[in-house]
């Protein structure tokens, strides 16, 4: 007799694989925003630097204050766009550990289960050889 709950270990092990792909897939946008926030910080600095050097014209000085405060605004949003994925990542980590759980639970079942049908069938084998031996002994002792 097969397991009864393959079908939902089965499904299981296909939603908790779907949330490994996802969290995979948020890791690696999480990866690329940090790229980026560093990118932009590179740029920020040397625009900075630009600034400090005080070699440009009163125009070109409002241009990087400018560029300056634009970086600002970009890291800003950058910044919250990766807290709001760090957030998804921390709730698809969430169910992907509620999913491994239940699939283990289910393949301990079906451990105990395949167990259990091991013992019966051994059970059974034992039964049938001792009535053959039984019935063996019956016929030497008849034919005595």
């Amino acid at each position: 007799m097969p397991f009864r709950l393959e079908k939902l270990l089965s499904l299981r092990q296909k939603e908790e694989e779907a949330l490994k792909n996802e969290l995979s897939k948020i890791r690696a946008e999480i990866r690329k925003l940090e790229e980026e926030i560093e990118q932009v910080n590179n740029s920020k600095k040397i625009t900075e630097e630009q600034l400090r050097s005080g070699v440009q014209t009163g125009a070109q000085v409002a241009f990087l204050i400018y560029l300056v405060q634009m970086y600002d605004e970009h890291l800003k949003k950058l910044k919250l766009k990766l807290s709001n994925i760090r957030k998804m990542e921390e709730e698809t980590l969430r169910a992907y550990l509620e999913k491994r759980t239940e699939r283990r639970s289910f393949e301990k079942l079906k451990e105990r289960y395949v167990r259990a049908q091991l013992l019966e069938a051994d059970r059974k084998e034992r039964k049938i050889i001792d009535e053959v031996a039984l019935q063996k002994y019956i016929k030497s002792l008849e034919g005595r």
